[in-house]
């Protein structure tokens, strides 16, 4: 629920980057939806039914695995979006559609990044949003989406059924309001202080997210490339020693624990030019998950799946098992040598490459083995405090059932 999202227009590309922090034991699953001519009058969302439409572009998407909707995605037009749950005055709606749900209907029926926009404003009017969201305690929030395509990226901003837009060439967006009167279009016509009207203050404060709102608004200086946007995933705040030690909700990258109950399950960026071209952990924890290749319109293969799969959350528990044996531990300055040096010599091959099949078929052994290598030279001496070893004792026993 407490996300990191950011987006960058360049003269040559544009840029997209999200991390989605959710409960950790929370399986995402990134799946690939053809295109389709649906037959059925209506369809049905995480929690009510609404008109269904003629044709649905194809999408790939990063979802909960219990949930319809998506926290991130691109569709076959390079519309990409990314969610956060911002925290309003008010009560929260029990049902309708969710945030989730408005970015997948998004990508699923705009072509552009102005008509996914227009999309989820014409659907949020009609049907609101609301619903739980969370996967093991309930939890209602609003939401913000950050909107792009290889020429225009807005920032939309909820507060039910209310809303703020505005154009940006690059943006970053967390679990808070950001546009007061400088917005491009509001939901009642004229201009109002939309964060000022609508902030809960003290959820928003505890969030973490003006931290972590920071330093994706300071890393966009320098957002010119794939490898910058992982490294802005992978970002820890100052005060933090060690990450896989402690909980910390205002780092970019987030780790749970104590009294941190939120985490990041799963990382996505995807590069626009004239082709689409997503790199995707499929793991949680990315500071220690490997981005791997996949080119929009490839044959799927690991991370990505083919949508309907059975048991889709078997791979993301299944990568899980080395990063639970890390938390709690110290991993030496070689492990992440390695790690930046896979991704290096995957990132370099797919510059000339034109089988990205074969890429990620080469990059998924190539992780299987780097894992296989490391689980063995974990540190044994454990760290952290009592608090944060009882937290993620007991997220252990329940994963593993």
């Amino acid at each position: 629920m407490m996300c990191d999202t950011l987006g960058v227009i360049l003269e040559d590309k544009a840029l997209f980057a999200k991390n989605s922090d959710r409960s950790p034991n929370e399986p995402q699953v990134c799946e690939f939806y053809p295109a389709r001519d649906p037959s059925e009058p209506m369809l049905k969302a995480t929690y009510i039914e609404i008109d269904q439409v003629s044709h649905t572009h194809s999408c790939l998407l990063s979802r909960p695995s219990w949930m319809w909707g998506a926290e991130m995605g691109v569709n076959e037009h390079g519309v990409c979006i990314g969610n956060e749950a911002v925290f309003t005055k008010g009560a929260y709606a029990k049902t309708g559609l969710t945030g989730m749900d408005l970015l997948r209907l998004a990508l699923e029926r705009g072509a552009s990044a102005a008509e996914a926009r227009d999309v989820i404003i014409n659907l949020l009017e009609r049907h609101g949003q609301g619903g739980n969201c969370g996967f093991d305690h309930n939890f209602y929030y609003d939401n913000a989406f950050l909107i792009m395509d290889r020429r225009e990226l807005f920032v939309l901003e909820t507060a039910g059924r209310n809303w703020v837009y505005k154009q940006y060439p690059k943006a970053s967006i967390s679990n808070r309001l950001t546009i007061g009167r400088e917005g491009d279009a509001y939901s009642g016509g004229e201009a109002v202080d939309f964060k000022k009207k609508y902030s809960d203050l003290l959820f928003t404060f505890f969030s973490g997210s003006r931290s972590r709102w920071e330093q994706t608004c300071e890393a966009l200086g320098q957002a010119n490339s794939v490898e910058a946007l992982m490294g802005t995933l992978r970002r820890h705040d100052r005060k933090v020693k060690n990450p896989l030690c402690q909980g910390s909700v205002s780092s970019t990258c987030m780790h749970a624990g104590g009294l941190i109950g939120d985490h990041t399950t799963a990382s996505m960026v995807v590069e626009l030019d004239e082709e689409i071209k997503i790199w995707l952990t499929g793991s949680s924890t990315p500071c220690i998950s490997l981005f791997k290749p996949w080119k929009f319109g490839e044959p799927v293969g690991l991370p990505v799946m083919a949508a309907g799969e059975e048991k889709p959350e078997a791979d993301w528990i299944k990568r899980e098992q080395f990063h639970r044996s890390a938390l709690g531990r110290e991993l030496p300055a070689q492990f992440y040598e390695d790690r930046d040096a896979l991704e290096t010599n995957w990132l370099n091959a797919a510059r000339g490459s034109r089988d990205w099949a074969d890429l990620n078929e080469r990059a998924r052994a190539e992780e299987e083995a780097f894992y296989k290598r490391w689980v063995n030279q974990i540190s044994v001496e454990a760290c952290g405090s009592n608090a944060f070893k009882r937290y993620w004792a007991k997220k252990n026993e329940q994963l593993t059932g």
